[in-house]
């Protein structure tokens, strides 16, 4: 079955989760690196007996990795780890479990894991530490925004060591013995595949040592557009769920739910973004155990207050309606705002900028010269959606034929009359 075929049934906004595993990242650049046709067995193969050799020969070491959807916490001093995705989910979501009871499950598994550390935890003292919105909380209270926002520039990408050259030939050899010997490939090959498939497996799986308590390993969409869910555009990212600092948050009511939502959404779509990834909405919503209409409300409040776009897979790469930033772009460039200082506000490129203002130029030359609305799409190439987004900037800013003029004039665009005198 593909990863991203589920039996009837299963909610299909979840069906993007299901590429949130190394094999699937694993598989996706083999099948690149190597020509290797989609549905590769072979690619398959490697992939699951190099993980099987590793596993083997690190736990003979004692060395302990966080993979993909895990979060490093401490308890009385030990060390433990929480599953917020595992292997069991993924199975459950991809043969139709309902979701709601994948994520009960995952809750019981991760209860036993603070259990194992601290007999006398609660169910509550879960909840605490990553789903505050289950407990007992008080209504009231609107203002809910931080003090300040997020310093983006101090934001401190999560280190990691070197991942290059860690697995030694002799850890691999069971994985190159067998697709020699089962799978037919040449030795030279079957080295080359499974050296590769290692290297995809310890960069998505850091050594828990490479992390601080508080954060957790996520497979994040790269910032590079795509309009299909391409395992090989994943790549994992360090995030810090829990910092000391929230720990320290008055938890009452709902309003400081929302707050310390809003604290670990401005930090983690941040560090994401320092490290060339974006998090979609849904991944927001997983890690942060909270609502999609809370997601939208916190992120669009935060804007209207901060006047920030908090970098998702929405604002940057368009997947999804999170916020229509090319209408803010155009909103803060006639506010005065220089490219420089909107790339800024938006985490977009400056030469992405310029091209949303380029189009909005456009449509101003094609309203001033009266082109039929009915022929923009045509003439410009874009879906009518967005222009009629660009058309209301127009009305809005520009009501008169005059104003329009201006406009262009101070933009250094010559106009020339028609043959109407226009």
């Amino acid at each position: 079955m593909n990863i991203l075929q589920t039996k009837k049934g299963i909610n299909q906004r979840y069906n993007a989760l299901l590429v949130r595993e190394t094999a699937a990242v694993q598989k996706a650049h083999l099948k690149k690196e190597f020509e290797l046709a989609e549905a590769s067995r072979v690619a398959e193969a490697a992939c699951a007996l190099t993980a099987k050799a590793l596993q083997t020969w690190e736990k003979t070491r004692g060395t302990r990795r966080l993979a993909p959807g895990e979060l490093l916490l401490e308890e009385g001093g030990q060390k433990i780890v929480l599953p917020f995705l595992n292997e069991k989910a993924l199975y459950q979501l991809k043969n139709g479990t309902g979701y709601r009871a994948v994520k009960r499950e995952l809750e019981l598994c991760q209860f036993e894991q603070l259990k194992k550390a601290n007999p006398e935890a609660t169910m509550e003292d879960l909840w605490h530490l990553v789903n505050q919105g289950e407990l007992t909380l008080k209504r009231g209270g609107k203002d809910f925004l931080p003090e300040k926002r997020l310093d983006s520039e101090k934001v401190q990408v999560p280190g990691r060591k070197s991942f290059q050259g860690e697995i030694p030939p002799e850890a691999l050899e069971p994985a190159v013995k067998s697709l020699v010997d089962d799978w037919g490939l040449r030795p030279a090959q079957a080295e080359a595949m499974t050296s590769s498939a290692a290297r995809i497996y310890t960069w998505c799986s850091p050594l828990i040592s490479e992390l601080k308590p508080g954060q957790m390993v996520w497979l994040a969409h790269g910032t590079k557009k795509s309009r299909h869910t391409d395992p090989g555009l994943f790549q994992p990212v360090v995030l810090t769920l829990l910092s000391p600092e929230d720990k320290e948050l008055p938890l009452a009511t709902t309003a400081d739910l929302k707050r310390l939502k809003t604290i670990q959404l401005e930090r983690i779509t941040t560090e994401a973004w320092k490290q060339d990834a974006v998090l979609t909405t849904l991944d927001l919503e997983w890690i942060l155990q909270i609502s999609p209409a809370m997601l939208r409300g916190i992120l669009e409040a935060y804007f209207e207050h901060f006047g920030i776009i908090l970098p998702t897979a929405g604002t940057v790469l368009d997947m999804g309606r999170t916020l229509t930033h090319k209408k803010i772009v155009v909103e803060l460039s006639l506010n005065g705002l220089s490219t420089q200082e909107i790339s800024r506000r938006i985490y977009h490129t400056p030469e992405a900028v310029d091209n949303y203002l380029r189009l909005f130029e456009r449509v101003l030359l094609l309203k001033y010269y009266r082109v039929p609305v009915s022929a923009l799409p045509r003439v410009t190439g874009y879906s009518k959606s967005l222009l009629d987004e660009h058309l209301e900037l127009v009305e809005k800013h520009f009501p008169t034929e005059e104003a329009l003029a201006d406009y262009l004039g101070q933009r250094g665009i010559q106009l020339e009359k028609n043959s109407t005198g226009k």
